[in-house]
């Protein structure tokens, strides 16, 4: 088994994870939580985790949009499920998006598990029982397609899966949603992902939805965990799924919320105004059940930014601290503050607080705060002031639901791509420049300016187990001799951080440290991807010899 987390430090974590069976199969990916209402989905995609398969493989994505999870919300944006017609780049939606995509490149099968209201019915029995309806109901795109027998293969699933059921209303429904007829009546369906596992990737996919309307989370869960492990086997797979306590209610013991390195005890905190805000969280809850569920801590005036991976300062008051897991409400604590919160003279102009990558950053009126593309950055505010400061950050939205010009508290990611270019600034260093408006009302206006550069990769250090480190200049597509020997990867000498770019070996994301082997003959490819958008920085390979030739760099 191994578990990597995409996006890791961003407000969007993808964590996955591979199960690799003790005898050769079809990789079958398996994913849940693409709408953070869908409770079952997370749930049974987590368990499946503990399996134990002993022929093929599983790729496992229990919580595909962990911010609409922690919302309890579809979602945050723009619906993840309807983002696979074509590359978008808008939201943090679209990153998950592509990494996605990339995961299900090496699948043979898909199995995408939902939680859908009522009871589907192909014809109409009342308001929740007729077509409109989408629970207890086994989706394909297609009865069968180019040769992939849909129906046959869920078919044989639900008649095994409803001989266990013994109420009947409770029972599964195959539901062709017809998505490629003229007068489909779920067009949206064009722009899932099992329409674009079919039809992109060529393999067999559907979705298991369980129903909203029934009230036993825990049924729901064993139901379709059964489902998914039948139809597992219908692809081929074998394997087994031990025994699990489904978690009760409350408060799990052993999670542990600091705030400034003191245990969040009781219902109220103590915080000091214009001080910092300082969360991280610890114990065993963090694998809650076995079902490891997504944390967060929330200040209520900014309920979409998790403060255990990112910075605060309290340069403005809030009410309540609010811990979260899985979007169940944990605790609320009342904030108690301290100190003066007294509106300073600006006879210099404000001085505005940003965050790039954690660090603060301290911005006079008309500065310009230097970034590299993928770098995170957050707005805090202005420096002495009792306001409600508001800062527009020009050609950025964002929130598509209220787009109030607000851009206070927000991670943002330096992605030129993700902004709008009629509000990009011509510059003479080939950086690409952004306005941020200060738009207070009662305040004077004034501005200061991001100015994100492109990454630039020039060499790769490379540690060896039975020589000289490597030092090879980073040349996109070049295949590079070295000797077949134990390598670590270093370091890559960039113009930004190191933690902002993803390695990848032969598709398989390493940490930076991790150690590969290159064999004589063989070819390793390493790419490098951005760690926050997951776009590519591009690739070389490694191709093992005996002798080091002079050709390297």
């Amino acid at each position: 088994m191994r578990s990597f987390t995409f996006f890791e430090g961003t407000q969007y974590p993808l964590r996955v994870t591979w199960v690799f069976g003790d005898e050769p199969g079809p990789t079958i990916m398996v994913q849940g939580g693409i709408q953070g209402d869908e409770l079952s989905g997370f749930f049974t995609g987590q368990l499946l985790t503990r399996s134990k398969v002993r022929k093929g493989n599983l790729i496992i994505i229990p919580r595909a949009n962990e911010p609409s999870i922690l919302r309890r919300a579809r979602q945050i944006n723009v619906d993840l499920n309807r983002r696979f017609d074509k590359e978008y780049n808008n939201f943090y939606e679209d990153r998950l998006a592509k990494a996605i995509r990339f995961l299900l490149n090496d699948a043979d099968g898909f199995i995408h598990l939902h939680e859908g209201s009522g009871f589907y019915s192909p014809t109409y029995v009342n308001k929740l029982r007729n077509p409109k309806r989408y629970g207890q109901s086994m989706i394909i795109d297609a009865g069968v397609y180019k040769n992939i027998q849909l129906a046959e293969m869920c078919q044989r699933a639900i008649s095994r899966l409803n001989a266990d059921i013994p109420n009947k209303a409770f029972r599964f429904t195959l539901f062709n949603t017809d998505t490629f007829a003229t007068a489909t009546q779920y067009p949206e369906m064009l722009k899932s992902l099992t329409c674009y596992a079919l039809v992109e990737r060529g393999i067999p996919a559907m979705a298991v939805e369980v129903s909203k309307n029934i009230r036993n989370l825990e049924w729901k869960v064993r139901e379709q965990l059964k489902a998914t492990v039948y139809l597992l086997e219908e692809f081929g797979l074998e394997l087994s799924v031990p025994e699990f306590s489904f978690p009760k209610a409350g408060r799990p013991a052993g999670l542990e919320i600091k705030v400034n390195g003191s245990p969040l005890i009781g219902k109220s905190v103590n915080l000091v105004r214009g001080g910092p805000v300082s969360t991280s969280g610890t114990g065993k809850a963090m694998t809650h059940s076995g079902l490891d569920p997504a944390v967060a801590v929330f200040a209520s005036d900014r309920p979409n930014l998790n403060l255990l991976t990112a910075p605060r300062m309290a340069l403005s008051s809030f009410p309540a601290l609010e811990v979260s897991l899985d979007g169940s409400k944990m605790t609320t604590a009342k904030v108690r503050w301290t100190g003066q919160n007294d509106n300073s003279p600006e006879p210099h102009g404000p001085v505005f607080l940003c965050w790039l990558n954690g660090d603060p950053h301290f911005v006079s009126a008309s500065g310009v705060l230097n970034a590299v593309e993928g770098d995170q950055f957050i707005i805090e505010g202005v420096l002495g002031s009792n306001r409600n400061e508001i800062l527009n950050l020009k050609g950025f939205v964002a929130s598509v639901m209220v787009n109030s010009g607000q851009d206070i508290g927000h991670e943002i990611i330096a992605d030129p791509g993700n902004f709008m270019e009629k509000y990009r600034l011509i510059t003479n260093d080939g950086s690409f420049r952004y306005r941020i408006a200060r738009e207070t009302p009662g305040k004077r206006g004034t501005e200061f300016y991001i100015s994100i550069r492109p990454r630039v990769i020039k060499a790769l250090e490379l540690g060896r187990a039975h020589g000289s480190d490597l030092l090879i200049k980073w040349e996109r597509n070049k295949v590079n001799e070295i000797p077949a020997d134990r390598y670590v990867l270093t370091e890559a000498w960039s113009n930004g951080k190191l933690d902002k770019i993803q390695p990848f070996l032969d598709r398989i994301p390493v940490a930076w440290g991790e150690s590969f082997n290159v064999e004589a003959g063989k070819d390793v490819t390493l790419t490098l991807r951005h760690s926050t958008t997951f776009e590519s920085v591009g690739e070389m390979v490694f191709r093992g010899s005996e002798v080091l030739h002079t050709s390297l760099n």
